[in-house]
């Protein structure tokens, strides 16, 4: 025992000397300045006496008065300027070093300190638990005393020239730090006081610190909520107890709330609200047994963060002054995904509904209560679907009766555990969440509009996300006439509530209600035909609901329905970027099948929207719609012809050159069309959709077809006749349609645009070439490893020239300098073959038909660039 004193007593001595030293310090710098004002000002006082009594100076001589006739003017003697004051010196990078951040730090290290001598003492086994305690505490009031003292007499510690270093409530911070862990130690690490005397003790701290927070100012704040949510970090067990935990977490915030509503400092209700959320997982964790610790803690810190952060600041704010409070949104918002986690766990139990239920209901009241926190609606609502989404199966908790086995298809499906539960869940907590949020935009008629938005989001999203939940957990997709009857039945409550809305005033925040119940039960409707058909896709019904909301938007004229519109397509967008495959598994025969379904009904739904919505103003609702067309159309045409060539398996792991060739002849088309809408009226989705789709096309050709599947360094056989075979659409049309790219985009894109896609054009055009003569002399396999016969390489040096010849006319007939350029490569190259390989593998009249040949034609060409030329002197200066 005395030797564990006495190491104790060495280690506080330890501490407290780096705080005499600094003491010293200040009190020597503060006396050193002190006398160089002495100084300073003493030189003042002589140099002013000095300049008084100067010699010579007029004020000095007696003068004589002047006559009445010719008076003068008095000399005035000068005054002496006084000498000048020096400025006050900025403080530099050292004073800051070692006035104020050393403090700082200073503070830290010693509430490390005193939660580090506690388990200092508990590793060494130096002193019983009840010592070490009343050690910590001891500390902690040391410290707190220490720095309510220099607190009242602050003044004489300050540096003239640099800030203050907040030495006061630096010490203070330490000590209620430490006071809190010691505290929390002693209830959860040694059972020296029971839960009653836990609160009380934790209470009483809470209370000292926030009036040490309201008299030391906000760094007192800060450091005092970090330290108390860091303590339980660094004080270790061996056996946890989350329930402790989440006591001292709601004493923790709660006077850091207090000192925020005090003092206005919304920065630190923030900070506590985030680091009590922060301690979910770790408390989630801790209890391996159940998550009950972690529910009340989430409702718990759910509620005072809703309280002081939305309810409390706002009280006195009419709703339609309100503007979204972004912050307390973005907190109350991030309570939704930890209570899906916690609902996702099996070792939730029972209570998963009742917790489901008890977090989104204290998420909507604070919504329905703040306008400025209205998106806490929208948050329940994402809890409440959510939830829903990843609520565990029956199998998944291990005691599944037989009856919650169902037949689907030729599996057998496992439905959610605790199924009357679910349902009654998924009944009710989105209707309460719809209802409250369109009560709340009828009797609060000036809402603005992005107030009013979140409330229409959740009385329209809400209830349509949680019957797909629902839908996708109890049936796994599969047809569903009770489900198509929900639907039906949402659709109608849609309805209803629009005429009800109808009735209201015509403000925006109606209008805008009025718009989404529209939409929304033209949603529910297209859930329901989805549920109600076999293989039926939600995407599909998302789209006709677009479809029809668009019309409506044009009969009726609610600006809203045009944001419901790109709503929908947003979710689309998010659904085609998760999964492109809306059909899985076999979809029939071949182009007439379930891809019309999956992919065609969404195509033609978006473009007429579009159309629709175009006639009202061309906006970002028009493009989204109008962009989503374009893409369903071309994945419509991509897993046709993946059903087509895999043998109706268009999610085959396999592809070969013609599946390539046709998806780049599907990608030149595209950008075919797009290029000339671009050119007929600019707009950003023609433009953009014409560039990924060149660059696509670019891509397949160049390292698809030329590179990673040509014929000639594969093993693959040509399917097809000696003419007729799978080289026509694998290169020949996509070479024809590049060319017809490079036409288009000669009206109106760059150069460098129009030029590639005709170097494209040319080497698609002689890969195919070669093929088509290679295809005719060796048969079906392609590969070089067979060799080349002399006929062979002669009709290699004879399509050269034949395709440089047609090329040299272009050129000439429309004057193209670029045309003329290619095909003098192409003559180039037909000259080194015949002079390289033909010379050398070439043998009798085959090699003399060659070089006769080569001969006659570069005569030719010869004598056409004389006569043309000649005449057109000025043709090189002509630009192509």
């Amino acid at each position: 025992m005395l030797l564990g004193l006495a190491i104790l007593l060495a280690i506080l001595i330890g501490l407290g000397s780096p705080i005499v030293a600094v003491m010293g310090l200040v009190t020597a710098v503060r006396a050193r300045r002190n006398l160089q004002h002495l100084h300073l000002r003493l030189d003042r006082l002589e140099a002013e006496l000095r300049a008084a009594r100067r010699p010579g100076d007029p004020a000095a001589e007696p003068t004589e008065a002047p006559a009445p006739e010719a008076p003068k003017p008095l000399s005035v003697p000068p005054i002496p300027a006084a000498a000048p004051q020096p400025a006050p010196s900025r403080a530099g990078f050292e004073e800051k070093l070692g006035s104020r951040w050393a403090v700082w730090v200073g503070g830290v290290a010693l509430a490390l300190g005193g939660i580090f001598l506690v388990r200092y003492s508990i590793e060494q086994n130096l002193l019983s638990p009840g010592t070490r305690i009343a050690l910590g505490g001891l500390f902690a009031l040391a410290l707190i005393g220490a720095g309510e003292g220099m607190r009242r007499r602050e003044n004489s510690f300050g540096l003239p020239g640099i800030p203050s270093a907040n030495v006061p409530s630096v010490l203070t911070a330490a000590g209620t730090c430490t006071a809190f862990a010691s505290a929390y130690a002693a209830y959860a690490l040694y059972d020296l006081i029971g839960p009653a005397t836990t609160f009380v003790l934790l209470g009483a701290i809470a209370v000292l610190t926030m009036a040490a927070a309201t008299l030391h100012g906000p760094t007192l704040a800060a450091l005092g909520l970090v330290g108390a949510m860091g303590s339980p970090l660094l004080v270790s067990s061996n056996d946890p107890q989350p329930w402790a935990l989440v006591i001292y977490l709601a004493f923790v915030v709660l006077p850091a709330y207090g000192v925020a509503r005090l003092r206005l400092w919304r920065w630190l209700a923030l900070a506590a609200a985030l680091g009590a959320l922060a301690w979910t997982l770790p408390i989630f964790l801790l209890d391996t047994a159940g998550t009950l610790p972690a529910m009340v803690h989430l409702v718990l810190q759910a509620g005072l963060a809703a309280f002081f952060l939305g309810v409390d600041p706002y009280r006195h704010v009419p709703h339609e002054e309100a503007r979204t409070d972004w912050a307390a949104s973005a907190v109350l918002a991030a309570f939704a995904p930890a209570g899906i986690v916690v609902t996702a766990s099996v070792a939730t139990g029972d209570a998963r509904p009742i917790f489901v239920a008890v977090l989104a209901l204290v998420l909507l009241a604070t919504g329905f209560r703040a306008a400025a926190v209205a998106s806490a609606t929208a948050s329940a609502a994402l809890l409440a679907a959510g939830a829903l989404l990843v609520w565990p199966l029956a199998s998944e908790i291990g005691d599944a009766p037989e009856s919650l086995f169902y037949q689907s298809g030729d599996v057998f499906a496992v439905r959610p555990y605790a199924l009357s539960a679910y349902l009654v869940l998924a009944a009710l907590l989105p209707t309460a969440i719809a209802g409250s949020s369109l009560l709340r935009l009828a009797i609060s008629r000036g809402l603005r509009l992005p107030v009013a938005a979140w409330y229409a989001g959740a009385a329209s999203a809400g209830p349509l996300l949680a019957l797909v939940a629902a839908y996708w957990r109890v049936t796994n997709f599969e047809h569903s006439l009770s489900f198509a009857v929900v639907a039906g039945l949402l659709g109608l409550a849609f309805v209803l509530a629009s005429q009800w809305l109808m009735r209201r005033s015509g403000n925006g925040a109606i209008r805008l209600g009025l718009g989404a119940t529209a939409s929304a039960a033209l949603g529910a409707l297209a859930l329901g035909l989805t549920f109600a058909l076999d293989k039926g896709m939600l995407t599909v019904a998302f789209a006709l609901a677009a479809l029809g909301t668009a019309w409506i938007s044009d009969r009726i004229a609610i600006p809203a329905l045009r944001y419901a519109v790109g709503a929908i397509g947003a979710i689309i967008l998010g659904r085609l970027i998760w999964d492109p495959t809306i059909v899985g598994g076999d979809p029939g025969p071949v182009i007439f099948n379930w891809l019309l379904w999956g992919y065609g009904v969404p195509a033609l739904a978006f473009l007429a929207a579009s159309r629709l919505l175009e006639r009202r103003g061309r906006d970002w609702t028009v493009r989204l719609a109008e962009s989503l067309g374009i893409a369903f159309a071309a994945f419509l045409v991509f897993f046709e012809i993946r059903h087509a060539l895999r043998a109706g398996d268009p999610l085959a792991g396999t592809t070969d050159l013609l599946e390539i060739g046709l998806v780049a002849t599907e990608s030149l088309v595209f950008a075919i069309v797009l290029t000339r809408l671009d050119l007929w009226r600019s707009d950003p989705v023609y433009r953009w959709g014409s560039l990924i789709f060149r660059t696509l096309s670019l891509t397949l050709c160049a390292g698809g077809l030329l590179v990673v599947a040509n014929p000639l360094l594969t093993e693959d056989e040509i399917r097809g006749g000696a003419l007729f075979n799978e080289l026509v659409p694998a290169y020949l049309l996509p070479a024809l349609l590049a060319a017809g790219l490079a036409l288009v985009e000669r009206r109106g894109r760059p150069n460098s645009y129009s030029l590639s896609s005709a170097a494209l054009s040319l080497l698609l055009l002689s890969a195919y070439v070669g093929l088509a003569i290679r295809r005719i002399a060796v048969g079906p396999q392609l590969a070089l490893w067979q060799g080349f016969s002399q006929g062979e390489q002669w009709s290699y040096s004879l399509a050269l020239l034949l395709m440089g010849i047609p090329l040299l006319g272009f050129g000439f007939a429309f004057n193209s300098r670029s045309a003329r350029l290619v095909s003098g490569a192409y003559l180039v190259l037909a000259v080194l073959k015949v002079f390289i390989v033909d010379l050398a593998n070439l043998e009798g009249v085959m090699r003399a038909l060659s070089f006769i040949g080569l001969g006659l034609v570069l005569i030719g060409i010869g004598l056409v660039y004389q006569r043309l030329l000649a005449r057109r002197p000025s043709d090189a200066a002509i630009p192509s």
